[in-house]
């Protein structure tokens, strides 16, 4: 792990940009600032792509591994949506009863995350580790469709090659945020079988899986408009991919 070190945390969200017809726009007067510079210092593990590259350069390829949720895609309106449709009436979860309903994890499948936007920051991520011959694995709490075989070739798999320019299909391996294998935590076991040895996630339980094998956790910072309100960035003292809201 890498000294503690003071570096910038993006505080503010970024506006949604909506696009405009032609317009014509006058040159700044003032310097100014945007979200992504309006920053504040805190003792935080912070990382960038390149400091990863740096530290992985001369290293043989390694396995690693990443969540979907808040960590590959902005897939909030996907959950948004289920908040409104998909809740179980007269459940005792209430508002959160929508993911415990087998037909929204069924919709949610079978748009294959179309209408998802796939981060900037995960881009980057997944460029560098092919560029140095990695494997590459997602992991994810969701629940599969219920047609659907765990690690098979399903839209969402199809979906991600395109997003993010993977060489082939990238199978899929679903946890139904359900721990298993004598694990306490959903992705070890997962984590485990495919021997991997970095994972990147934005919830506690990402950090804390990868924890529990003794292998390296990197916390992605969730959109600041997520439907999942973002925990305690380096809570665990663990590393954080900087500017990676987006």
């Amino acid at each position: 792990m890498k000294n503690l070190v003071k570096l910038s945390l993006v505080a503010l969200l970024t506006a949604a940009a909506i696009p405009t017809m032609a317009a014509k726009t006058e040159p700044y007067t003032n310097q100014g600032t945007n979200a992504r510079e309006m920053l504040v210092e805190q003792p935080i593990h912070w990382i960038s792509v390149e400091q990863l590259k740096k530290e992985l350069e001369g290293k043989a390829p390694i396995n690693v591994s990443f969540d979907i949720d808040d960590t590959l895609v902005h897939s909030s309106g996907y959950f948004n949506y289920g908040q409104y449709h998909f809740q179980i009436p007269g459940d005792k979860r209430g508002a959160a009863s929508y993911l415990y309903n087998q037909k929204f994890w069924d919709y949610v499948a079978e748009n294959g995350d179309e209408h998802s936007i796939p981060k900037q920051s995960a881009k980057d991520l997944i460029k560098m580790h092919l560029e140095r011959g990695d494997h590459i694995f997602f992991i994810t709490g969701r629940t599969k469709h219920s047609k659907d075989k765990n690690y098979t070739s399903t839209k969402l798999s199809k979906t991600l090659q395109r997003y993010f320019d993977l060489p082939e299909e990238v199978y899929v391996e679903y946890t139904a945020d359900t721990p298993t294998g004598g694990y306490k935590y959903d992705k070890s076991y997962y984590m485990k079988k495919h021997n991997v040895s970095l994972h990147y996630g934005d919830s506690d339980d990402d950090v804390l899986a990868a924890r529990e094998l003794g292998i390296r956790g990197i916390r992605v910072q969730r959109a600041y408009n997520s439907t999942n309100p973002q925990k305690m960035n380096g809570g665990y003292g663990e590393e954080i991919l900087i500017n990676s809201a987006w």
